[in-house]
C-alpha cells in the first residue's frame, strides 16, 4: 500500500512538472498580427515580425497554424537524434535542449498524425536509438547521483524531467547510505 501511494505521487510529481514545463513562456516570432485574444487570465496579442513570449503549449499550437515560429527550440529531427545519441555515447552528460523528450515525442507523434509513412525498419531503428540515447542518459544520471549531490556541472546538462529523476534516485541512495551506515562519520 506505501509503495502504491509513493508510486501515485511520484507520478503526480511527473505530471505537475509537465505542465509547469508546458507553461513556461518561451520566444515566439509573430508571422502573422492576430488581436488581442484571451488565454485564461492573460491576454496575448501577436504582431508580424515582432518577438513576444508566450506558454510553450501555445506557442506549439499557433506554431502548427502559421502564426508564429519557435525562437530558441530548434526542430527535432531524426537525423539529430541520431547526431545526439552518437555524441552522448562519446562523453560525460550532455547539454540537451530542455525540450527534448517533449520535442521528440512531438516529432514521432507528428508523423503518426499527418500519416507521413515511415518504412517499419526505419521506425523500429529510430525508436531503438531513442531507447539507446535514454539508456546511456540514464546510466549516466544514476551514475552522478550515487556520488552524492550538488554536482552542478552535470546538474546543468539535465532536462527538467532528468532533474527530478537525479533528485528522486539521490534521496533513495543518501536514504539507503544512511541506513546501513556503521558508524557516524565527523
Amino acid at each position: 500500500m506505501i509503495a502504491l501511494i509513493s508510486e501515485n505521487r511520484s507520478i503526480t510529481e511527473l505530471e505537475r512538472i509537465q505542465y509547469d514545463f508546458e507553461d513556461m513562456d518561451i520566444p515566439v516570432k509573430c508571422l502573422k498580427t492576430i488581436e488581442e485574444f484571451d488565454v485564461g487570465d492573460r491576454k496575448i496579442k501577436l504582431t508580424k515580425n515582432l518577438k513576444t513570449k508566450i506558454p510553450f503549449w501555445l506557442a506549439i499550437l499557433l506554431e502548427e497554424e502559421g502564426l508564429v515560429e519557435l525562437e530558441e527550440i530548434e526542430k527535432l529531427d531524426f537525423p539529430e537524434l541520431y547526431r545526439i545519441a552518437l555524441k552522448e555515447g562519446e562523453t560525460n552528460l550532455q547539454k540537451i535542449n530542455k525540450f527534448f523528450y517533449v520535442l521528440m515525442k512531438r516529432t514521432f507523434e507528428e508523423f503518426e498524425k499527418k500519416g507521413k509513412v515511415i518504412p517499419y525498419r526505419q521506425k523500429e531503428s529510430l525508436e531503438i536509438k531513442m531507447r539507446e540515447l535514454m539508456t546511456m542518459r540514464l546510466s549516466k544520471i544514476y551514475h552522478i547521483a550515487t556520488k552524492g549531490k550538488n554536482i552542478t556541472t552535470q546538474i546543468r546538462n539535465m532536462t527538467p524531467e532528468e532533474k527530478w529523476l537525479y533528485n528522486s534516485i539521490s534521496e533513495i541512495i543518501e536514504k539507503w547510505k544512511d541506513m546501513v551506515r556503521v558508524s557516524s562519520e565527523e
